[in-house]
């Protein structure tokens, strides 16, 4: 997991290699161009000292006149041996991936959009790596999947309360802001926890933000290596606590020692601090389960500054063919 400031750095690299590739296949093509046509390079030559000719003219302050003319003959004659050749100007120039830094990272003083780009499809890879992310959209989230029939508790069939949930989960996603709400989504296995969390951060994702996906049993595992083996060079910790939008899956699925609640006590307690939004999932539904396994002090700060979502319904995953998405 990197940094935002690490994966800003991979992506200038990768746009620096971008271009170093592009310069380098435009050389390649020159040079079979004219080890294929000897003339090629004939005329370049006589191009390039006409050129040089037409410098020293204007240097000594004489008529650049006649120099000009004599540059302006052999680009004609350079011109029509590369056309007789069958090539064009554009063939040994170098195919930058973007037009509009020509792959340097920066267009009018400012990172070049094609280097968010990339910090965006870098995260989305690591988010993939971890996550069903791919197949986790608002449009593969399947209401038909929970029954119409009233639930008196709920006020509704669960089809539509599971919409309610939907609806908001969207419009959080397209309103999303530093300083959004954390939100918390509880409920049994299979219900579409995951789905939704992942849902809102491919969204938040597309839309410039930084997000983090990590599951509560691996986060937990890798900054308890940190903390022992300062040495690794991975630092999730500063990674989490940074990103705009961070998604803690499965609370609850961890080993818990006083190590894991320090750290988790710092990690919410900074995001908390400076107002960066974290979705939580969990199927620990009863508040006092969650003092007891995290402490009044956590339990607090995650209760106390989420709304809330309970979901309710059979496992979904278990309900839909296998070939079918997966709704966690």
């Amino acid at each position: 997991m990197l940094t935002r400031d690490e994966l800003f750095r991979a992506a200038r690299r990768e746009v620096a290699a971008r271009r170093q590739r592009a310069v380098m296949q435009a050389q390649e093509r020159r040079r079979a161009a004219y080890a294929a046509v000897p003339a090629l390079a004939e005329a370049e030559d006589a191009r390039t000292q006409a050129g040089l000719g037409l410098a020293r003219v204007a240097a000594q302050g004489g008529d650049p006149t006649a120099a000009r003319a004599v540059l302006a003959k052999a680009g004609e004659a350079y011109d029509a041996l590369l056309r007789q050749a069958g090539y064009g100007p554009e063939d040994f120039s170098p195919a930058y991936a973007c037009p509009d830094c020509r792959d340097t990272g920066t267009a009018n003083g400012r990172p070049c959009r094609c280097v968010a780009a990339l910090v965006r499809d870098m995260r989305r890879a690591e988010i993939n790596n971890a996550s069903p992310l791919a197949l986790c959209g608002f449009e593969t989230f399947e209401l038909e999947r929970y029954p119409l029939d009233y639930d008196a508790e709920l006020g509704a069939s669960l089809r539509e309360y599971m919409g309610k949930i939907l609806r908001y989960c969207r419009q959080y996603a397209a309103a999303f802001a530093p300083g959004s709400p954390s939100l918390l989504f509880t409920g049994t296995a299979g219900l579409g926890k995951t789905h939704l969390a992942l849902a809102i951060a491919d969204t938040v994702l597309e839309r410039g933000f930084d997000v983090l996906y990590a599951s509560s049993a691996a986060l937990a595992a890798q900054l308890a290596r940190e903390h022992f083996d300062r040495e690794s060079g991975s630092d999730w910790l500063d990674a989490c606590q940074e990103a705009d939008l961070l998604i803690l899956d499965d609370l609850g699925t961890e080993y818990v020692n006083a190590l894991t609640i320090s750290v988790l006590y710092e990690l919410i307690n900074t995001r908390m601090l400076c107002r960066r939004p974290t979705i939580y999932t969990s199927n620990i539904t009863d508040p006092t389960v969650f003092e007891a396994r995290y402490t009044e002090k956590v339990a607090s700060r995650i209760l106390g500054s989420c709304k809330e979502f309970r979901f309710f319904g059979a496992d979904q995953r278990r309900a839909r063919p296998a070939k079918t998405k997966k709704q966690g």
